[in-house]
């Protein structure tokens, strides 16, 4: 009878331990998942800083650009406004 006891006992203990470690490897691949999806969340928010950036610098040329053009067209104007009121001032004052 004392040796089935301790034969119980010696059993019970292996299958604790068995669904303890069982559990502890789980826990471990559970945190490694975790690990791996948080590092691909990090590479993904990083990619996307980049693109963002790069599309910003994209639109600050283009911007200058344009303005560079508007500024352009606007002496333009101007130059031939002042000839034309000029041309019409020595007209008249001639």
């Amino acid at each position: 009878m004392k040796k089935f006891i301790f034969v119980v006992i010696v059993l019970a203990t292996g299958i604790a331990l068995g669904v303890y470690f069982q559990k502890q490897s789980k826990t471990q691949q559970i945190e490694t998942q975790a690990q791996t999806a948080a590092e691909r969340a990090g590479e993904a928010v990083k990619s996307g800083v980049e693109q963002a950036e790069t599309v910003a610098t994209n639109v600050a040329a283009k911007v200058k650009d344009a303005a560079t053009n508007v500024a352009s067209h606007v002496k333009e104007v101007t130059t031939n406004a002042i000839s034309e009121v000029k041309e019409k001032y020595d007209s008249v004052t001639h």
